[in-house]
């Protein structure tokens, strides 16, 4: 059962990277941004360690579940934040482009997430 849901999210990552990768340059000159492997590589390995621990929690402890789904997910802002620090304030200082790009898939990886917990626990 716990297999299935890793398949799931692994290929949800993995199909998500190809479809954001190959359809930006579809929209346009503007939307255009370098590093799009970067910043799936960073969600996915997020999703993938906080869904590990997630369900880890709800195995062990099932009432401190929503308290530790909510702690996780500060975590993983807070590791976004020094994920894009660098970017942010180094040399070659990214754009808005790059920073958009990253919370939108930021927070449709939040979504799966919280789809595939919510299914987790109903079983």
């Amino acid at each position: 059962m716990k297999n299935n849901i890793y398949f799931k999210l692994l290929t949800f990552s993995l199909f998500f990277f190809l479809l954001h990768y190959f359809s930006t340059p579809l929209m346009g000159e503007f939307y255009e941004v370098e590093g799009i492997p970067r910043i799936h590589l960073f969600l996915g390995i997020t999703t993938m360690l906080f869904f590990v621990i997630m369900l880890k929690i709800k195995s062990s402890y099932p009432d401190k579940f929503g308290f530790a789904y909510l702690a996780s997910v500060f975590v993983k802002m807070i590791a976004a934040v020094i994920f894009l620090a660098p970017l942010l304030f180094g040399e070659k200082a990214i754009t808005f482009n790059y920073v958009a790009h990253f919370f939108v898939a930021f927070f449709i990886y939040l979504f799966v997430e919280v789809f595939l917990l919510v299914g987790s626990l109903k079983k």
